[in-house]
Parts: C-alpha cells; sequence; structure tokens
C-alpha cells in the first residue's frame, strides 16, 4: 500500500467541486496520484444564506453527510491523506480530522474564521481582502500564531474573484501553483 494517497473535497455552501478553486485542486490532485473523494452536501444549500436562520441546522447535517460518507475509510492506510476545502467545507475539514484525528494536510479555500479554531498542524489558506465572510486581519494574525501559511489576496472576494478576469485568472493561477507545491 505504500504510495496510497487521498484527497477529499468538501465544498462549500454554494461553491461546489465543479468550480474553479475546487475543480483544479482536484484535477492537480489526480494528477498526481491521489485518489479523490467528492462530499457532496451543497444541495442542502440551494437558497440559503450565511444568515438564513437555519444554517446552523444546515451544517450539522453538512457535518452529518461527512461523517457517514468518510465513516468506512481506512485512513492509515494512506501515506498522504489532504483534505481540500472550501468557506464552510474548510470548517467540516478541519473539525472532522480534529474529531477524528486524521493526520491529513489541509488546502482552505476562503477558509471561514471557525475553521482555525480546530488545531490543525499542517495547512495552506487563501484569502481575499474583499471577502465578506472574513476578517482578513484577525484572520491573518491567528493564521501566523498558528503557523499556517495564508495567502492575501488584494481585492479578491470570497471566491477570489475582483471582477477583471485577468486578475483572476492571475489569482487562481498563483493559488493552484501553490496548490501543487503543497501537494509535493
Amino acid at each position: 500500500m505504500a504510495g496510497k494517497k487521498l484527497f477529499v473535497i468538501f465544498p462549500g455552501m454554494g461553491y461546489t467541486k465543479d468550480k474553479p478553486l475546487l475543480y483544479y485542486g482536484g484535477k492537480i490532485a489526480r494528477n498526481k496520484g491521489y485518489e479523490i473523494i467528492d462530499i457532496d452536501y451543497t444541495h442542502l444549500f440551494t437558497a440559503a444564506k450565511f444568515d438564513a436562520p437555519d444554517v446552523d441546522a444546515r451544517i450539522e447535517q453538512s457535518y452529518e453527510m461527512v461523517k457517514d460518507k468518510l465513516a468506512t475509510i481506512d485512513f492509515s492506510a494512506y501515506d498522504s491523506v489532504v483534505f481540500a476545502g472550501k468557506s464552510m467545507g474548510t470548517m467540516l475539514s478541519a473539525r472532522y480530522a480534529e474529531e477524528y484525528s486524521v493526520k491529513a494536510n489541509q488546502l482552505w479555500y476562503t477558509p471561514l474564521e471557525p475553521t482555525f479554531e480546530h488545531g490543525c498542524k499542517s495547512a495552506i489558506a487563501f484569502i481575499g481582502t474583499k471577502d465578506p465572510f472574513s476578517d482578513v486581519a484577525r484572520m491573518s494574525e491567528t493564521a501566523k500564531a498558528q503557523g499556517i501559511p495564508l495567502h492575501v489576496y488584494e481585492g479578491g472576494n470570497h471566491s477570489l474573484e475582483t471582477g477583471d478576469i485577468e486578475t483572476d485568472i492571475k489569482t487562481l493561477g498563483d493559488v493552484m501553483k501553490l496548490t501543487e507545491e503543497f501537494l509535493k
């Protein structure tokens, strides 16, 4: 079983595995020989917003789906495990790794602040300065204190996009280059 690698995708509320950050991150992992597991709970959020009254219940439902999907996985059978999350998915991946003592390296695309509460030791994170769901200054301090590289993109929103296609493509290219280096 030497050389087995696993890449688990934790999408965001409305950010599926088919959107750029997770799509290309997964493609890089696949090209590097990772087995891919996609967890899909995005149907729970088709019309939900972060401030919806039942969002906490939907997040808990999502976490139950994560636990069910990963219940039969023997993480010790893998030489490398990577959890790749987007937004809410970063909270779920970090929580799962902590609660089940999974030694997973973590890719956090636009993490939410509670993600950092789970004591992850090996992660890399990406955030935009115009992300309406994060206090970037506070998150930068937290990431630095925990030794987690946090790459900040000027003008980037919660999808790391600015509205300028050239800037957005450069950002995506940079994030994927760093993702590829992280997967080495």
